[in-house]
């Protein structure tokens, strides 16, 4: 097992929105968290990566244990090199190009020497296909591109895992496939994802389990194609029926 929370809880303003989530992601995983709006799985994508800070439980990340809201700043930063995170909004330095933007944390953070650094940039960019527009600034870039450019700048650190805050959310709906195809391809390397997305097609092509969240608890997790077959809990059949039958066409 690569990474593993126990009991984790978490609230806002006296409202608990994690309610003792217990979740394991193994090496080689693309495992996908759905659910509704309000479900809890953006906070706990951003608990499990330190940013935002979990009430309680326990955190094991390559078999060591600590309880979660008791790590110190040196074993966060400890874990973070071994980690890597997607936002939805790209997070992009605007006033540096695609390769800058890719190097930064490996020169800033990780203390890389700048030839190293453009070297893994310039693989990264050419692994999500944007290694022709390394010298082009976020405005020169739509918004999959801009995306991509993210997946370059976490891949480039050579996480253990990465974490994906809905990747495709804030793109045009032609744009979301070029994205959802760089992560196909990570999944096919062998890549350990957490993913979080409203892409249900996605999830079930793609991914090899499926986490189903409601209201702060996981109501189901199991193998995908389990769950999108007999799912267990009559709420995950409700929500999978619900997000998968034909749309009707306007007139």
């Amino acid at each position: 097992m690569l990474l593993e929370i126990r009991n984790l809880t978490k609230s806002f303003h006296g409202q608990q929105v994690l309610k003792g989530i217990d979740l394991s992601v193994s090496a080689g995983d693309a495992a996908v968290i759905l659910g509704p709006s309000g479900a809890g799985k953006t906070t706990l994508l951003r608990c499990m990566n330190f940013l935002e800070t979990a009430d309680g439980g326990e955190i094991t990340f390559d078999g060591k244990t600590r309880p979660i809201h008791e790590m110190s700043k040196r074993e966060i930063r400890e874990y973070r090199m071994h980690t890597a995170f997607v936002f939805q909004s790209f997070n992009l330095f605007l006033n540096k190009n695609a390769l800058a933007n890719v190097t930064e944390g490996l020169t800033v953070v990780r203390k890389t020497d700048a030839k190293t650094a453009k070297r893994l940039g310039m693989e990264a960019l050419d692994r999500v296909g944007l290694a022709d527009h390394a010298d082009k600034y976020p405005h020169q870039l739509s918004g999959g591109q801009q995306q991509r450019v993210a997946i370059a700048r976490a891949l480039a650190t050579n996480p253990e895992i990465i974490f994906f805050d809905e990747p495709t959310s804030a793109l045009d709906p032609e744009l979301t496939g070029e994205v959802l195809s760089v992560m196909r391809s990570l999944a096919n390397d062998g890549m350990t994802m957490l993913i979080v997305t409203h892409e249900i097609e996605f999830a079930r092509t793609v991914s090899n389990r499926i986490v189903f969240m409601e209201d702060g608890e996981i109501v189901e997790t199991g193998e995908t194609k389990r769950v999108f077959t007999h799912p267990q809990k009559e709420r995950t059949a409700a929500f999978l029926k619900i997000n998968t039958e034909p749309k009707e066409e306007e007139t």
